[in-house]
């Protein structure tokens, strides 16, 4: 047998330490995806630890894509450098351990050693969200824009937010500004192993017009180009030292490079 599933039992934190103790490369499979038929392909048998995670499914049907842990963890190392993370932080996540985000920012937090709250989001949820908001103050809240629309209506404030997933749309800036001081728009895939790259903007500013586009500056050891611009967005193409394969590849996103070298994704192909 070349992986076992993961139990996802526990605490965001359990499950995090239980993946990286395993001996078997661990596949963590969606609970809404259990009782289905998935055809699940083995991960390389070269003897590396692999996760299994799966894609969001935003852009067709979900699979599950296996990357090396040691890839994983470096992902999260150079996370914790783009968004300013440190061990004295309070993290909370609000996101789903079994997609690369979640389990990225978990991570992240293990490798620096700083206190952090996991809770794994259900549709209908934001109650719960709003409270543990409120409740446990944390110094950061990722997320992805779509806890972030449930909660734009409620009062808390939390010092940083970083989110990704998808972007925010341009008039979502002026709803978010009053939750925040910071914001992380992260640029991510399961196949690059977590982040790509990352654009850091203080909520008072008033944002360009294609800013909620902007993902930044790639993470070290990442490599994106492409031959599109503004007014004819191209294939965004990356080489990463944490994604799944060494050779450069089409990540199936529309964008351009600025002239400042900042990665804006205007859609998919």
């Amino acid at each position: 047998m070349l992986f076992e599933q993961t139990s996802l039992q526990g605490s965001g934190k359990e499950i995090v330490q239980k993946v990286v103790a395993a001996q078997l490369s661990q596949l963590l499979i969606p609970p809404a995806y259990a009782l289905h038929s998935f055809k699940i392909p083995n991960p390389p048998d070269d003897g590396e630890k692999y996760i299994g995670l799966f894609s969001s499914g935003t852009t067709g049907t979900p699979v599950c894509i296996w990357n090396k842990l040691e890839n994983l963890e470096l992902n999260a190392r150079l996370s914790a450098k783009m968004f300013e993370v440190r061990p004295s932080d309070f993290c909370l996540m609000l996101a789903k351990p079994w997609h690369v985000a979640g389990f990225s920012w978990m991570l992240m937090a293990e490798f620096i050693d700083c206190e952090y709250l996991f809770v794994t989001t259900h549709k209908g949820d934001h109650n719960i969200w709003l409270k543990t908001l409120q409740d446990v103050s944390p110094d950061y809240l990722f997320t992805v824009p779509k806890v972030l629309r449930a909660l734009y209506d409620e009062y808390w404030f939390i010092d940083k937010i970083v989110f990704g997933g998808s972007s925010i749309k341009y008039n979502e800036y002026e709803r978010l500004a009053p939750h925040c001081r910071y914001m992380y728009q992260a640029y991510g895939q399961t196949e690059a192993g977590g982040l790509i790259s990352c654009h850091k903007r203080k909520s008072t500013v008033i944002p360009e017009l294609t800013e909620h586009l902007c993902h930044g500056k790639s993470i070290p050891g990442a490599y994106l180009t492409s031959d599109g611009s503004s007014r004819d967005p191209g294939p965004i193409i990356l080489q990463s030292i944490t994604a799944i394969c060494t050779e450069p590849y089409n990540t199936g996103d529309l964008g351009y490079l600025d002239e400042n070298k900042n990665l804006h994704i205007t859609g998919r192909q």
